[in-house]
């Protein structure tokens, strides 16, 4: 028996439309076989729709069904997962397609629809994908108010007008339910990978590998401050230390037998005694407060100035003075953080501690290792031999460059005594290696320094201000932060990398992704980069403290009563408001154009005293006409017959040249009226 198709013709333009949108984002970084399947179902839609062809059979529905499914496997590995599932449900979302007759099936399409949309908002968060969803789902509800009505009763665009309507009628319940409904872990703190390629720093340094980062222009993350930001010489943004040397590259690395509780704090349990010392050195000094908005990295190192402390949300403090996140920053990371230089706070260094800040390999690099002796043989002033081997670097014809020669073998030696030529890592891996020669405990620390205003609210730093620097352990100062490459080239530090290779006389920096761009499309970049940073702090970066926060303003002390009492103030405001409006339209406004065209003229004669029933048809409307106003007859007539033409017709809904004749028709009747009193 053959299934009656029970979609109005002028719903299906939305539909169509409406699943191609929702399934685009995931169709953009997703596997090419999706693309293929949803041309595939749009395809054989439309040419059953055209009856050239016929509904798939059920065999051919469960071929396609289990292909889908052995598709996303081999693709993701897996079916579960927001990665495999989104790309899964975005699969059966178009698959549904295929099958669609009857209003329910319609009805089951367009909540698959709405789920796909939220799914979006997993993967892409800024504010123009955010305005997209919201189109999406215009569509999807125009989609919706169109399969209720017949061919004969609507037009396309009139959907499109209701689902707009309804859609901004919900925006302010939904934002009140954003801000008042509790932010509950992990839900609200979940981070998932968008499928994108990242480039940051690295668990491990070697020479050139830094340097790298200077050829990207993308965002590392943003910074606002509660007043001034520090200036440019002390923005060194730290978010890796390196302990362990091989003699050619630098790892992170913890001495033998350190557990975890040991090197980080994450505020639950008690307090490492490592870290009350710095909470207590740090007391009520108010340092710099400010906000971080990273960019995903898909690592777990954070960064920030020296010495961080956070309200732990989602993240942990390191005995090392450097923030970690609790998982990979697979998405915009908020945290906010307080930073106070207390570095010097940590009263000695254990023993397991400076065997490793003094560890080197045993053999190598012998002509730096003896040019570390003779200093100390000069030195025995640890301070003073920090002093000479800065020296040794600003007085020696050493050159700050991004396109060092490349090194092997002895690098420290072929640096020092060779090329002489380097990027910021090679100062620090030869500085930090001479301060072990010579006794001193020394680590290399790795991040960012400097950053540029926007529009003179906040800090953006990029991928190309990546740096690299060098802390020594000096007795009663406790760590004490180095940098040998502000001794070679201090224009790096008071101005950045743009800034200093901008200002270089012989243009040695040369022309790098994302440094010298056209001022007109740099503005633009940067107003568009406000607007998400905005979007990143208040939306992204509402989590459970800043609601904590705005409740407290908003109901005092923040009681499950209070913020369900709350809840309940919006909902039954918002239904009343809406109420109020639902009932104040007007239940007989027609629906088609047609009927609205029919009614103008029924109320345009009762403002001239022709009372005539609601249900009056056109032919009662003329012969009323006729007999109130006799010389109103032949244009009253010509209006009834082109009204009844386009309203019996078969060629489906007027178009506008038809609806322009009508309405030219009903003026010619109100003018030809002879007075709005009854004729004599």
């Amino acid at each position: 028996m053959a299934r009656i198709y029970q979609i109005p013709s002028h719903a299906r333009g939305w539909l169509t439309l409406a699943i191609v949108a929702a399934s685009l984002p995931q169709l953009w970084g997703g596997p090419l076989w999706q693309a293929g399947l949803l041309a595939v179902v749009l395809g054989w839609r439309a040419l059953m729709d055209r009856q050239r062809l016929i509904l798939p059979g059920r065999i051919l529905r469960l071929v396609l069904l289990v292909t889908t499914v052995a598709a996303t496997f081999y693709s993701f590995g897996r079916l579960h997962g927001p990665e495999a599932g989104t790309a899964l449900i975005t699969s059966l979302f178009a698959l549904k397609y295929l099958e669609l007759v009857s209003k329910r099936d319609a009805y089951v399409l367009i909540v698959l629809g709405y789920f796909v949309c939220a799914t979006i908002l997993l993967f892409h968060r800024g504010p123009a994908m955010a305005l997209y969803v919201i189109g999406c789902l215009i569509l999807l509800t125009a989609s919706l108010a169109g399969i209720n009505y017949s061919d004969t009763h609507a037009r396309r665009r009139q959907h499109l007008s209701v689902a707009a309507v309804m859609v901004l009628q919900a925006l302010p319940l939904a934002i009140a339910l954003f801000v008042l409904v509790p932010r509950i872990a992990p839900l609200w703190n979940m981070q998932l990978d968008s499928g994108q390629a990242r480039t940051g720093m690295s668990d491990s340094m070697s020479p050139g590998q830094v340097s790298r980062l200077t050829e990207s222009s993308e965002l590392a993350f943003r910074v606002q401050f509660e007043g001034e930001p520090p200036p440019p010489r002390e923005r060194y943004w730290r978010g890796l230390t390196y302990s362990y040397f091989d003699g050619t590259t630098w790892r992170q690395a913890s001495p033998p037998g350190w557990d975890r509780e040991q090197l980080f704090y994450g505020g639950r349990g008690p307090s490492p005694d490592w870290y009350r010392v710095l909470i207590n050195a740090a007391g009520d000094r108010t340092g710099y407060r400010y906000r971080v908005i990273m960019e995903p990295s898909r690592q777990r190192w954070l960064y920030a100035l020296a010495v961080p402390f956070t309200d732990f949300d989602g993240n942990a403090l390191a005995r090392d003075f450097r923030l970690v996140a609790d998982g990979p920053v697979n998405g915009a990371f908020s945290y906010s953080v307080r930073s106070v230089d207390v570095t010097g706070a940590v009263p000695a260094l254990g023993d397991a501690e400076r065997r490793l800040m003094l560890d080197l390999p045993e053999q190598g690099n012998a002509e730096a290792r003896a040019l570390a002796q003779r200093w100390r043989q000069r030195h025995r002033d640890d301070r003073a031999l920090v002093d000479a081997a800065l020296r040794y670097f600003r007085e020696q014809p050493f050159f700050y460059t991004l396109e060092p020669p490349r090194i092997a073998g002895d690098t420290v030696d072929q640096f020092l005594f060779g090329t002489r030529q380097g990027f910021c890592e090679h100062y620090a891996s030869s500085f930090t290696f001479l301060m072990r020669a010579a006794g001193i405990p020394a680590r290399v620390v790795a991040g960012y320094q400097g950053g540029e205003m926007n529009a003179g609210d906040y800090l953006q730093v990029r991928q190309y201000d990546a740096h690299a620097w060098a802390e020594v352990w000096l007795p009663g100062q406790g760590w004490v932060q180095v940098d040998p490459t502000a001794a070679v080239a201090p224009e790096r530090v008071e101005l950045g990398l743009r800034g200093a290779f901008e200002n270089a006389a012989d243009g040695a920096g040369g022309d790098f992704d994302g440094l010298n761009r056209l001022p007109v499309l740099f503005q633009l970049q940067q107003w568009a980069d406000y607007v998400d940073f905005n979007w990143q702090k208040w939306v992204l970066g509402y989590r459970q403290q800043s609601q904590r926060d705005l409740l407290e303003r908003l109901l005092g002390a923040v009681t499950p009563l209070r913020v369900g009492l709350a809840l309940l103030t919006v909902v039954l405001v918002f239904s009343a408001v809406l109420g109020v409006l639902v009932l104040s339209r007007r239940r007989d406004t027609p629906a088609s154009p047609l009927e609205r065209e029919f009614a103008r003229l029924h109320r345009a004669l009762a403002q001239r005293g022709l009372r005539a029933p609601a249900t009056v048809s056109a032919a009662q409307l003329e012969a009323a006409v006729t007999r109130r106003w006799p010389s109103a007859a032949g244009a009253a007539g010509h209006w009834r017959r082109l009204f009844e033409h386009l309203a019996y017709r078969d060629q489906g809904s007027p178009g506008a040249a038809d609806l322009a004749a009508l309405r030219r028709r009903r003026r010619a009747v109100l003018a030809s009226l002879a007075s709005p009193r009854r004729a004599k």
